[in-house]
């Protein structure tokens, strides 16, 4: 099992703060604008970094426990990149949301697929089993 308590904690942790960080970001203090999104984005940085590293050791258990405020958080990052687009000031920093959003989006559907659904697929088990059988050292002579 996953440090499962600390994803959550960290995911809750970003979940909070985003949604006030969200409405103070669209406020019309630049500099507190830029202080709060730098801060959100090393966050999400920071959690994807972890669960990049756990990814291995997630377990369905760990997917129910935090799968469903991972989901919140991605649906909080699509909706301050839509309200960053109409700020100027901003636009330097969607890309980056960007790049986020579609990171945490292919670790949620990695983790779903290959670590939860995958164990329970008999078939792709059979196939992977066999796959582990054969013998690829001839490729590297």
């Amino acid at each position: 099992m996953c440090q499962t308590q600390v994803i959550s904690n960290h995911i809750g942790r970003i979940g909070r703060r985003s949604f006030d960080r969200r409405m103070r970001i669209v406020s019309p203090l630049y500099v507190e604008k830029r202080g709060e999104i730098v801060r959100l984005l090393n966050e999400v940085d920071a959690l994807s970094e972890r669960l990049h590293n756990e990814f291995s050791t997630i377990t369905e258990e760990d997917y129910r426990m935090f799968g469903p405020e991972l989901k919140i958080v991605i649906a909080t990052l699509k909706s301050l990149l839509r309200e960053s687009m109409t700020h100027r000031e901003l636009k330097l920093y969607n890309e980056r949301m960007r790049e986020q959003i579609v990171d945490l989006e292919e670790l949620d559907h990695d983790i779903l697929e290959f670590r939860v659904k995958a164990p329970k697929n008999k078939e792709l088990q059979a196939a992977m089993a066999k796959v582990g059988e054969v013998d690829f050292s001839f490729l590297f002579k």
